[in-house]
């Protein structure tokens, strides 16, 4: 009976969540990103592949504190879709506790220059274990990237599908997601 109320009370639960606003929510994100860009300086020339490959290629040799610090300015915008951050100290907490929890590995497949910014588009294949699970996965992306003028990372925007790389392997909610994209 007490089961049957925890059930009852979380499914309750999850659709008030899912309810319970009907009018437009602004996404933090959409205007992190123009603000971020905004305040940027147009890139400078930078060897937008080896910077990449450098912490990304393998991350757990390459996302070391020394490679951030060489790779990422100290003021910065990074977006990878998971986390916002802005200052290196806490990119080299996110990146190394990042392979603590997931084996990456990165392949560069091309690198565009636009008038302002590099584009890099990628594959990448992970590893990492969610709920005693063992979970491979692969997906395709492109950061935005923008350089200063020593060479550094000061912007990255990560764009690919977290979703499916990612979340559509978590027990409970993966079904939830995969059940809301089959609807679509």
């Amino acid at each position: 009976m007490i089961k049957a109320i925890i059930i009852l009370a979380l499914i309750f639960l999850v659709l008030y969540a899912c309810t319970r606003s009907s009018g437009y929510k602004s996404d933090h994100s959409f205007h992190a990103y123009f603000d971020a860009l905004a305040q940027q300086s147009v890139t400078h020339q930078a060897d937008a592949k080896e910077q990449m490959q450098r912490i990304f290629a393998d991350m757990s040799k390459g996302a070391t504190a020394d490679n951030i610090r060489t790779v990422y300015a100290e003021k910065l915008y990074f977006n990878d879709t998971f986390k916002v951050i802005t200052h290196r100290d806490e990119l080299i907490q996110y990146l190394t506790s990042t392979t603590e929890n997931a084996d990456s590995k990165v392949d560069i497949l091309e690198v565009i220059k636009s008038d302002s910014d590099y584009y890099v588009r990628w594959r990448m294949h992970m590893t990492f274990t969610a709920v005693g699970k063992d979970i491979s996965s692969e997906s395709v992306g492109i950061s935005q990237l923008r350089f200063n003028e020593q060479g550094q990372i000061t912007f990255q925007h990560d764009f690919w599908n977290s979703a499916e790389a990612f979340y559509e392997h978590l027990p409970f909610i993966g079904r939830f997601l995969i059940k809301i994209k089959q609807r679509l």
